[in-house]
């Protein structure tokens, strides 16, 4: 039967989940055999659409003399990924909900192009040493020497002034700069300041940052300035495709692979290095199936990509058997960056879990509402 208990115990001993591959940081690889099809799909749209995130959700623009129009800047920003974990903050209740610290991060943009580029350099550096300086000037003073306060700014500034000239920011900036154009500066989501709001210093120590500091926001001629405060709150992709936490959610599923007939020699060497590369090897035949060298065996029918290019050679298409498993599926997860894979995939299993508890309470409420229970 499909239903009941039986239904229950038989999912309960087939269901397996393995981690197959992790290529990179944000990529994972992984299989679940013994689910339906509805049940695969149903946790690669919760993944990209249910899983929350945080996002820039207002913009509260002061300043924009720039080209780029007020609402197309804001989308922009709504699109950086923050790199905020959303288990860690509260959803907004409505509309008319009081922004706290508890459900909203804050970030500053202030940026104004200078007539060259030196002047824009130096009055980078005299922010970032006034930022520093304030920073510092407490334990600077624990840890002057001669305690004068003159020869310890100097210290700073020069220190400043090194780290501010060997930065990967500034290389990047120097190498999209175009020789022979009107000077331009960039704006990228480096530039976004997070202005920590209630006890969030102590919540999150190492700061909120956005996931790449390379995004370009916008361009600037000399003169203009953007000045702005966005705050962010969390959301699901099915809201807005900004608070999605996957770039790809697919599944596929898993190749069976058979030989119907044994292949040898030459017609082996072109199916294991032509028709499908890495599905099949080559092994040595033993001296029952000479003059034969070589055969061809089933070596790795995840690396099968159901091409079916051996459907053009006549003797193998005939030898070559690929269907696929109905119960068996592969998934491919690529994180934007927001959160790790493995984490989105929790999290999703989370969200599916407390959809199935929310069913079955709408059930037994219809049930008892109707009278229909014992």
């Amino acid at each position: 039967p499909k239903d009941g208990q039986e239904f229950l115990d038989r999912f309960t001993k087939g269901f397996k989940l393995n981690i197959l591959d992790r290529p990179s940081d944000n990529e994972l690889v992984f299989e679940m055999i013994g689910v339906d099809v509805s049940f695969a799909n149903a946790l690669r749209r919760i993944m990209i659409a249910e899983v929350p995130t945080v996002a820039i959700e207002h913009v509260y623009m002061w300043n924009n003399s720039s080209i780029v129009h007020d609402e197309v800047l804001s989308h922009r920003l709504g699109l950086v990924p923050i790199n905020a974990d959303s288990r860690l903050f509260e959803d907004f209740l409505g509309e008319d909900d009081e922004a706290t610290d508890r459900n909203t991060i804050v970030f500053r943009l202030t940026v104004k192009c200078g007539k060259s580029k030196k002047e824009d350099a130096k009055r980078e550096k005299a922010r970032q040493m006034r930022e520093q300086g304030r920073d510092t000037e407490e334990e600077d003073e624990k840890h002057s020497i001669l305690g004068q306060k003159d020869l310890d700014m100097a210290a700073r500034e020069s220190i400043n002034l090194y780290q501010s000239t060997n930065t990967d920011a500034k290389k990047l900036a120097e190498a999209i700069e175009t020789p022979g154009r009107p000077y331009t500066r960039h704006v990228y989501s480096k530039d976004l300041e997070w202005v920590p709001q209630g006890d969030q210093t102590e919540r999150f120590p190492e700061g909120i940052r956005p996931v790449h500091e390379d995004i370009l926001l916008a361009k600037l001629r000399p003169g203009q300035m953007i000045e702005l405060e966005a705050h962010g709150r969390r959301g699901v992709g099915k809201d807005h495709a900004k608070f999605s936490p996957v770039a790809t959610a697919s599944y596929r599923l898993m190749p069976r692979v058979e030989l119907v007939k044994q292949v040898y020699d030459e017609h082996a060497e072109e199916l294991t290095n032509l028709y499908e590369p890495g599905v099949f090897k080559l092994v040595d035949c033993s001296q029952d199936e000479a003059p034969h060298r070589v055969k061809a065996v089933v070596h790795n029918p995840y690396a099968c990509t159901m091409s079916r290019n051996f459907m053009r050679h006549p003797v193998l298409k005939e030898s070559v058997k690929i269907t696929r498993i109905p119960n068996h599926f592969i998934f491919s997860i690529e994180s934007v960056g927001m959160m790790k894979p493995g984490v989105i995939l929790a999290e999703s299993l989370r969200v599916l879990q407390a959809k199935c508890r929310n069913m079955i309470r709408l059930v037994d409420e219809t049930l008892e509402a109707d009278g229909l229970t014992e």
